[in-house]
């Protein structure tokens, strides 16, 4: 795996957080001693008060490193800017959960400063991407989420793999996940873990009017399309948890590989069954998750 130089480095900051915005002072501080050019996303940069850095408008173009300041949301909305240009993406957490951000906030200033001395090794992900009736296309790299639009009301909806009918499930929505997204809403809708390596697509329906729904997983060279029945209520498209579109009463979605993948900074001690244990308690009993080491029931600290 040959490592890549760093010599523009693009931060993207969730600024509602000031320990966020004060880390993205601490990076500049540490580009600048690299000799790294930094740029920062135009709509964020009225939160920085440090020279040196461009906002330009097509960022993060010319980028060979985007750095996101904040959660795994904060990633998300980073990796919508770097996947097209086939930027590297590393996250620091500063959020909640952490799943996604790779770094930790206590590692990140002599994580960066490595990573800026010695290059960047990556690791591709599989992203999707989303075509609303031949028209609009939306990128998704953890999930695309098609819920119905009327509470109380569930859509049947059809489910089309590889050009083949698979099965219509009345359902409050369908969500179809990348095998980086299989640890967020996919998990939640009952769907299995995907390893992060796979070149895979997970399809869950989403509280299922039927005794006998069970997820799918697919190659990710098969096109999903979900169509939306003509008659009843429309149903609405979700990508990453945003708010796309409403998809009015016959609608299609088809659900396909994206042209570019998600590359994120491989870091050595990053284990995938390792963070799964610790953010999620995986293979651990509920009473050892609950149970301090003194024995003691408490709340868990991360």
């Amino acid at each position: 795996m040959t490592a890549r130089r760093v010599e523009n480095l693009a931060l993207f900051v969730d600024v509602r957080r000031r320990s966020a915005v004060d880390a993205a002072k601490t990076v500049a501080r540490i580009a600048a001693a690299a000799r790294v050019r930094l740029q920062v996303k135009p709509e964020q940069a009225y939160a920085f008060d440090f020279g040196g850095a461009a906002a330009p408008p097509d960022f993060p173009n010319g980028a060979d490193l985007v750095v996101s300041l904040g959660g795994d949301g904060t990633l998300l909305r980073a990796a919508h800017c770097a996947v097209p240009y086939g930027i590297p993406i590393v996250g620091v957490d500063f959020g909640r959960m952490g799943f996604l951000t790779a770094v930790s906030r206590r590692d990140y200033e002599s994580v960066l400063e490595t990573l800026l001395r010695t290059g960047v090794e990556t690791e591709s992900r599989t992203a999707l991407e989303a075509t609303v009736n031949g028209g609009r296309r939306f990128l998704a790299i953890n999930d695309v989420h098609i819920d119905r639009e009327q509470h109380g009301h569930t859509v049947t909806f059809g489910i089309i793999i590889g050009g083949e009918h698979v099965a219509n499930i009345p359902a409050d929505g369908i969500v179809i996940s990348s095998p980086t997204g299989s640890t967020a809403y996919f998990l939640s809708a009952g769907g299995p873990i995907l390893a992060p390596g796979l070149d895979a697509f997970g399809i869950a329906p989403i509280c299922p009017h039927t005794l006998f729904s069970r997820p799918l997983v697919v190659p990710a060279d098969q096109c999903i399309r979900i169509a939306i029945p003509p008659e009843g209520g429309g149903a609405q498209l979700y990508a990453d948890g945003k708010h796309e579109m409403l998809l009015p009463p016959g609608s299609a979605v088809e659900i396909a590989k994206a042209p570019h993948s998600a590359e994120f900074v491989h870091l050595d001690d990053r284990h995938f069954f390792q963070v799964l244990e610790r953010k999620l308690h995986w293979g651990t009993s509920i009473k050892r998750s609950l149970r301090g080491e003194d024995g003691s029931v408490g709340r868990q600290t991360r």
